[in-house]
């Protein structure tokens, strides 16, 4: 007795300093003046924009990419570091028979931000290195190098160009993951490069944005190969401002997925049409409604060709300068493990970020996905994430976040629930240079 009394306090106890510390700082904070502007630098490099069942895949675990060099300098470096423990009541995502477990996460995050004349540039690197205390099948070290440009070629036309290639991992239980994954976690490569050109500003009459990108992925263990593939995309949007404050959308898109192995008789093209408004009906509310349809025409005769409705909409609400909630629903084709299918994916969540004071963010965010697969297999995903941080001192943050996952099929066998939490340290510094 005395030996697992010993095991499970030297198991739990960085948690529960990390525990005491927050709830320090939460009680530092309990009586400063509520409702101020969100100050937190930390933060907004490191808040979870989950929108998808298996936003984990995408943006290195509770990384937000889509967020990475918002805060930097025009001219300099940003750092990022974030260290943590954290535990895992689910770490299979088993139905029965489940297994818990602690680990340590370390994200390191480096862009570097420089402009010539008009033109701005950044490279960065972030990483997301995972280690369980018992279950070592569990540990990932992912990474992400970027590049981006953005060029001003005249007061009417704009460039955008990027790339990134990232080693990540699938998650257990993932969206379109597969269902069962003895021993190591299937681990990939993947690579991105993108180019945009902007014709018209924002706020002209209007406006033109033509772009493609270039994609793909390559597994690199447990026998993976047959779900490799690159994929082109090229789209079209124009926008149409009717007012100030509402502009008409149409957008086109056509898409070539192609499967490097064989056995994969996947291979396919994908057309999509939609059309909708943008508003901006107050300085409080803003968003857009798309709607159209998807057609799918596969290589193989024996797969049937498809055409599907599809959407894709947002409404963002900021009714104080301190808090903003963002609502949205959208289809999106998927590709699905193991070359047996792909599948639509219906997705509808709301985020919510709000700043208590200075010092004090809370963030929140739910999604309901629903995997609807060829072969009459439907399933439906549920992510929250409930998240606080505090501001130690204007470098340093001290987090603490909650998630809770949730599968449910008509396939028996493959449901499950999942409860994580993950106390933080996170700590930023952006160092300028140039005028």
């Amino acid at each position: 007795m005395a030996m697992h009394a010993n095991f499970l306090l030297v198991k739990t106890r960085p948690a529960v300093a990390l525990a005491v510390l927050w709830a320090n700082c939460l009680w530092v904070q309990a009586a400063q003046e509520p409702g101020m502007p969100i100050e937190l630098l930390v933060s907004e490099q490191y808040i979870s924009n989950s929108n998808s069942a298996n936003a984990e895949q995408s943006t290195l675990d509770t990384g937000n990419s889509q967020n990475r060099d918002e805060l930097g300098p025009l001219r300099g470096i940003s750092l990022r570091l974030s260290t943590g423990i954290g535990y895992d009541d689910n770490v299979f995502r088993t139905g029965s028979n489940t297994r818990n477990d602690f680990y340590w996460l370390v994200r390191p995050s480096v862009v570097f931000n420089f402009a010539a004349g008009k033109h701005g540039f950044s490279v960065g690197y972030e990483g997301a290195y995972a280690k369980y205390f018992d279950f070592s099948t569990e540990d990932y070290f992912d990474h992400a190098l970027f590049a981006n440009a953005g060029l001003d070629l005249s007061r009417k036309v704009d460039l955008n160009l990027g790339a990134e290639i990232e080693y990540g991992h699938d998650p257990r239980g993932s969206l379109g993951n597969r269902l069962v994954v003895p021993g190591d976690l299937d681990r990939w490569f993947a690579y991105d490069v993108n180019a945009s050109l902007v014709v018209g500003r924002e706020i002209a009459r209007a406006q033109i944005i033509p772009s493609a990108s270039f994609s793909g992925m390559r597994y690199l263990n447990n026998n993976q190969s047959i779900r490799d593939f690159d994929r082109q995309d090229v789209r079209l949007r124009g926008n149409w401002r009717f007012t100030p404050k509402l502009y008409g959308i149409a957008e086109g898109g056509y898409g070539n997925v192609n499967h490097l192995d064989s056995r994969n008789t996947l291979d396919r093209t994908e057309t999509d049409f939609l059309v909708g408004v943008g508003w901006l009906a107050t300085a409080k509310t803003s968003g857009e409604a798309l709607f159209g349809i998807l057609y799918r025409s596969y290589e193989d005769a024996s797969t049937p060709n498809d055409t599907n409705p599809t959407w894709d909409i947002r409404v963002n609400w900021e009714p104080k300068t301190y808090s903003k909630v963002t609502a949205y629903t959208r289809r999106t084709s998927r590709e699905n493990a193991g070359g047996v299918g792909n599948f639509l994916a219906d997705s509808y969540g709301v985020l919510w970020r709000h700043g208590i004071n200075r010092r004090t963010l809370l963030s929140t965010s739910l999604d309901y996905t629903v995997a609807d697969f060829e072969s009459a297999r439907e399933d439906k995903y549920v992510t929250f994430d409930l998240g606080l941080t505090y501001q130690l001192i204007n470098w340093l943050d001290a987090r603490v976040t909650y998630q809770y996952l949730n599968r449910r099929s008509n396939l028996p066998g493959i449901e499950y629930d999942d409860n994580k939490i993950l106390f933080e340290l996170r700590a930023a510094t952006n160092l300028t240079m140039g005028p």
